[in-house]
């Protein structure tokens, strides 16, 4: 779901999720810090809940390097409040290491489904920035004699975060803290179609039991939605949903309103928040490639030449291809959605990203070197984006070149806005099409926008 931002002392979410919790619950918190210059910097820190399943380290154990720490401790329900609160006010004590918040006081709360970029279950993620740089450099080994050994600070970090995907010194989650914190009340362990034509979902928790649940949602054949709701019994629930659908969306709630989970699929786009359910049906991305070049670019198509994520955004004025990419990624958000195929000259020709990624990433253009572009991209992209916006990057060889793809859903709310920009952007046909600010309301009714149209920007 969209992520909320709250300047108060604390998230009410979080404060809630650890009052609730009960005494014997534990949660490990680990952070990576490297030196620099003398002073000791966060790279990014966890804390998660260790589940009934899971086995509590008998002792928790720092490793300590000369210009690295990987620091770990258990704490407690009430321990992680404190902690939390030391990060509101300021600073924190990490060992003998203490960490001075230089980032403005601003948290974000997200609940996220099965899937996600955080952990492995559905759960509250709530997070807090706490250094402005992110990351301090350090590209040596992390070498000590009674140590487990490390090539360097970012293989470090993959290993000792818990995040399931980790994407180094490029990844946009640097220099936060991050509560990791499961939903075990109610959620949704499986959802798949019968032989009979109906969509079964499974729901587990230690409240299924308790109170009443209901999997409320809609489905899409072609632009036409269908509503459905129903309540779950003996820990299911059956919907009539074809198979065939186009899209997919449903929450799990109670009868009160309170979200525990939800899942959203886009046939076509490959987007998936959630456990992917209409993934077989999926169209091939050399489909979609071959069908983009024919029609070229349009209203949900873009082509552009690979894009380094370093690069400033540069000046509306002085656009840099970066610029370019947050700027179509808005106007997608803004409208109907879209795909920009990175690879693609303006000939429809598909030239590939390879030599150029192989020079980005100083190693050959593999799966590793295009894992790390695309998650570094996406991370860039989001960072320069006012607003939420949901992005699937993925990547396929369409005639031996790589092509990278960028699925943008419509965005829930409207506008989404570049950061730093005096404009909202909307797409109309194979423009990035400027409102005046004093029609930007118009962005939030579609078909009444094409009277405050300004001159395309590309």
């Amino acid at each position: 779901m969209n992520h909320e931002y709250t300047s108060d002392i604390l998230p009410n979410k979080l404060v809630e999720y650890f009052a609730n919790a009960g005494g014997n619950e534990r949660f490990r918190r680990r952070a990576v810090l490297t030196a620099a210059n003398g002073n000791w910097g966060l790279l990014c820190c966890t804390v998660e809940r260790l589940l009934c399943d899971e086995e509590t380290p008998a002792n928790a154990s720092t490793r300590r390097y000369e210009k690295a720490m990987l620091y770990e401790d258990e704490l407690s329900a009430p321990q992680c409040l404190e902690f939390a609160t030391e990060l509101a006010d300021g600073s924190v004590q990490l060992g003998d290491v203490r960490l001075v918040r230089e980032a403005t006081l601003q948290w974000s709360t997200e609940l996220v489904p099965l899937n996600n970029e955080y952990m492995v279950s559905a759960g509250l993620v709530v997070g807090l920035r706490i250094s402005q740089s992110g990351m301090h450099a350090h590209p040596a080994p992390l070498l000590s004699p009674d140590q487990p050994y490390y090539p360097d600070v970012e293989e470090a970090a993959r290993d000792w975060l818990s995040f399931p995907v980790y994407h180094g010194h490029r990844d946009g989650r640097n220099g936060d803290v991050f509560f990791l914190l499961p939903e075990t009340r109610a959620f949704v362990s499986d959802a798949r179609f019968s032989d009979d034509g109906t969509l079964e979902i499974t729901v587990a928790g230690t409240l299924v039991d308790e109170i009443p649940l209901i999997a409320k949602g809609a489905y899409w054949e072609g632009t036409a939605i269908r509503h459905f709701d129903a309540s779950v019994e003996n820990s299911t629930c059956t919907v009539a949903v074809p198979a065939h659908v186009d899209r997919l969306e449903y929450y799990l709630i109670g009868r009160d309103g309170t979200v525990f989970d939800f899942h959203r699929e886009e046939l076509l786009s490959g987007i998936s928040l959630g456990k992917k359910i209409l993934g077989s049906k999926q169209r091939s991305l050399s489909d979609q490639i071959r069908t983009a070049l024919h029609e070229g670019e349009g209203q949900r198509v873009e082509f552009k030449p690979f894009i380094e994520p370093e690069q400033s955004l540069g000046s509306p004025a002085q656009k840099s291809k970066l610029r370019e990419v947050v700027t179509t990624v808005v106007a997608f958000a803004n409208t109907q959605g879209g795909h920009i195929y990175i690879g693609v000259d303006d000939d429809c020709n598909a030239v590939g990203i390879d030599h150029q990624l192989a020079r980005w990433a100083k190693a050959p253009a593999n799966d590793v070197s295009v894992d790390q572009y695309i998650g570094t991209l996406k991370s860039k992209i989001k960072n320069f984006v006012h607003g939420e916006v949901e992005l699937q990057l993925s990547r396929t060889y369409f005639d031996g070149a790589l092509i990278v793809i960028v699925e943008v859903l419509p965005a829930t709310q409207k506008p989404v806005a570049v950061q730093q920009d005096a404009y909202l952007y909307a797409r109309a046909g194979a423009s990035n099409r400027k409102v005046q600010p004093e029609s930007w309301r118009s962005i939030l009714d579609t078909q009444s926008i094409d009277a405050f149209w300004l001159p395309p920007s590309r």
